[in-house]
């Protein structure tokens, strides 16, 4: 899940928001059967990451659905697998360990990493996740698919506040520093990316509210938000 998930907090107050960034061909691929895509879900047993597996498991336009998570029985729980091995396309892994992710990397052509740090993260801890692993999990993705890095898809989720040079820790903290650095990497690096900039979550229903759009970490109205986590999976969902 993301750091950010104590904004959830009735006891304070937040500036709050969703961003969201989308490229048009993604929904041109969902929708050509010749090329549905083969999805790979990193941290898939989290809040935000089980939500967006189960909406992709149920649309047919997705070829594939597979999850890399580190708890067999937290995914058996979550997931609905029975085995949850690679049978039924769930793999054990770990983003900061890159050798792990070579099997559940092989054959797909869209990571959407929902892998992230939870609250008490060290800084090393957060640049392992957050950086690195995101780094790790790209590499998976080119090194184990023959195809053009365009044609590769990346869809992270990361944060609002990452423009702050100073964010406080109720905005997200010191984590930000390292999501931002995974953002420049990952649009720097030739493979097709799409960014979700989520701000606080809940867990209420999707489509349940109107979503707030803007950019550079500007809130489109004055207020407090929340976003649902299977609103963001939706978004999500659209640009795999």
């Amino acid at each position: 899940d993301i750091h950010l998930e104590n904004l959830e907090n009735p006891e304070r107050t937040y500036m709050l928001h969703l961003c969201l960034a989308a490229a048009a061909w993604t929904s041109e691929l969902a929708n050509d059967a010749a090329s549905s895509p083969r999805v790979l879900v990193t941290g898939a047993t989290g809040r935000t990451g089980s939500a967006l597996y189960l909406q992709l498991k149920a649309d047919s336009r997705i070829a594939e659905v597979r999850a890399l998570v580190r708890n067999v029985t937290k995914a058996r729980e979550l997931l609905g697998c029975k085995a949850c091995d690679e049978s039924e396309g769930v793999f054990v892994g770990d983003v900061t360990k890159p050798e792990t992710l070579t099997a559940a990397s092989t054959g797909i052509d869209t990571v959407a990493i929902a892998a992230a740090v939870g609250g008490g993260a060290s800084q090393k801890e957060m640049r392992a996740v957050e950086f690195d692993g995101v780094e790790h999990q790209v590499a998976a993705l080119a090194q184990q698919n023959a195809r053009a890095l365009p044609s590769l898809r990346v869809v992270l989720c990361s944060s609002m506040g990452t423009t702050d040079p100073k964010p406080a820790p109720f905005k997200g903290g010191s984590v930000l520093f390292w999501k931002l650095n995974a953002e420049a990497f990952l649009l720097g690096s030739g493979v097709g990316s799409t960014i979700v900039k989520p701000c606080g979550l809940s867990s209420g229903e999707a489509g349940m509210h109107g979503l707030g759009v803007s950019h550079n970490d500007d809130l489109p109205s004055p207020g407090t938000f929340l976003v649902a986590r299977a609103d963001v999976a939706f978004r999500r969902e659209a640009s795999a």
